[in-house]
């Protein structure tokens, strides 16, 4: 509700302005009925968003200056509405997902050009609509790597990283080709070429230490380098080649309206039956990552197949008895 609000004093503010008034930080305050303070740092987040407002020393007044910012034709208000509600959520600076500061800024510029009926009627409609994420790891202290790898993948430089590694837990230390950016599985992430393993490896942003970039060096992308076939039948990132299964899992009444109403995986199926109850199927290559997804349905889900997979479910469940158990004398 804050950040709508807040959009919605903005919104405020440039609508006056486009008015034509002489307005100074009291009048804005008023009207917007917050403190001067919260207005001169409205005014700030506007200039930074690249409209240009100044300020009259002399009448002590602000005004929009002439821009060059124009609205293309064929953009209607239904679409930048639909701009504002993704950026309100999927963009905020403290809920929503790192590094879209300019995708919010660009969709408020955008508004800001809208008649002044428009941009007014604006506020009240984002208070209906609202995108809620789940919880995203913490990418505090990752903007000077994401944008490193900004630059590295416009420049095609490689970078010379310390990089946390879980898998191999130590810190390694390796020249990495980026080759794309992905956000996914709450954090972002960069997939490239790392020298030291000599094949594409996923890092987390979060766990770089230092990052150099190789001016003097170059490389390219290869043609043939896609996400899609990058992840290929993974389950959700962790892609294991070697392991090829046909995963049937039969989901209880209780929740198999839930999971067949969800597109989980590219290769899913749904066989419905008239008990309530449904077969789920989907081609994965590697168990580990939806063991894990299978277990949050407790005893709504049972593995028809593979045998491998069930065993592991089993040794889960296993131990999570074990922990429940009063300590043997």
């Amino acid at each position: 509700m804050a950040q709508t609000n807040r959009i919605r004093r903005l919104l405020r503010i440039v609508a006056i302005l486009h008015s034509g008034r002489l307005v100074n930080a009291p009048d804005l305050a008023r009207e917007c009925e917050v403190s001067r303070r919260t207005i001169f740092r409205d005014i700030e987040n506007l200039r930074d968003s690249g409209l240009l407002i100044s300020y009259d020393e002399k009448k002590q007044t602000y005004h929009f200056e002439s821009s060059q910012f124009l609205i293309p034709t064929d953009l209607t208000a239904e679409e930048i509405l639909a701009l504002l509600v993704l950026c309100q959520d999927y963009a905020d600076s403290e809920t929503g997902i790192p590094h879209l500061a300019p995708a919010r800024m660009a969709a408020f510029k955008l508004a800001s050009r809208l008649p002044s009926e428009v941009r007014q009627s604006f506020g009240e409609l984002l208070d209906l609509h609202h995108l809620q994420l789940p919880p995203l790891a913490k990418q505090d202290e990752t903007n000077q790597i994401y944008d490193q790898i900004q630059t590295a993948l416009k420049t095609q430089h490689p970078l010379q990283v310390e990089y946390n590694s879980f898998a191999d837990q130590d810190v390694i230390r390796t020249r990495l080709n980026p080759y794309a950016l992905y956000f996914g599985n709450r954090s972002w992430y960069v997939i490239g070429h790392a020298s030291l393993f000599r094949q594409v490896r996923t890092f987390h942003l979060k766990r770089f230490h230092k990052a150099e970039l190789l001016t003097r060096q170059n490389y390219k992308i290869p043609a043939r380098f896609s996400l899609e076939n990058y992840f290929g039948n993974a389950w959700q990132m962790i892609r294991e080649t070697s392991q090829k299964h046909e995963v049937i899992v039969r989901f209880g009444r209780k929740v198999a309206g839930n999971v067949a109403e969800v597109h989980w995986h590219k290769t899913q199926q749904i066989e419905k039956y008239a008990d309530g109850t449904i077969d789920f199927r989907v081609e994965v290559e590697g168990l580990n990552e939806i063991c894990w997804w299978i277990l949050g349905y407790g005893n709504q889900a049972y593995v028809v197949q593979p045998l491998e997979l069930r065993n592991m479910i089993v040794k889960h469940a296993q131990r999570m008895i074990e922990q429940y158990l009063p300590p043997s004398r």
